[in-house]
């Protein structure tokens, strides 16, 4: 049947909790996502991606203390061109929106809106593989 999951009407999912990529790479947090996270000051937070799912998580605590966290300010902005250069986030279009996918432990994970497109090549003999 598919792998479809079951959703609570109380789900955090439905919270309107985003973040943004602007062009000037940084990102944002938006107004429910800061009020979730109690941001008012500065707060160092760190960054997580996930390659297979090009998706990215933030969370106040990481287990690797050779990590260093980000500063976010109080409006939720973040500078992270190294961070997104490394993910392959590309602005020149204008800015990408996340949404909220879901909580891994206390990570808060987001990911693009919309479908993910697959890029195949196809072998001489005429399989396809992913790229």
């Amino acid at each position: 049947m598919g792998q479809l999951k079951p959703i609570s009407k109380a789900d955090k999912r439905m919270s309107d909790f985003s973040i943004t990529i602007d062009k000037s790479d940084r990102i944002c947090l938006n107004a429910n996502l800061r009020k979730e996270l109690g941001l008012i000051d500065k707060v160092s937070m760190y960054l997580f991606y996930d390659e297979d799912g090009r998706r990215i998580g933030i969370s106040k605590q990481c287990e690797d203390e050779s990590i260093l966290p980000f500063t976010f300010d109080s409006r939720g902005y973040t500078s992270a061109r190294g961070f997104l250069s490394w993910c392959e986030y590309d602005t020149t279009d204008g800015a990408i929106r996340l949404i909220f996918d879901g909580m891994e432990s206390d990570t808060y994970v987001f990911r693009e809106t919309g479908r993910l497109h697959n890029a195949f090549k196809q072998a001489k003999n005429g399989d396809l593989e992913r790229c």
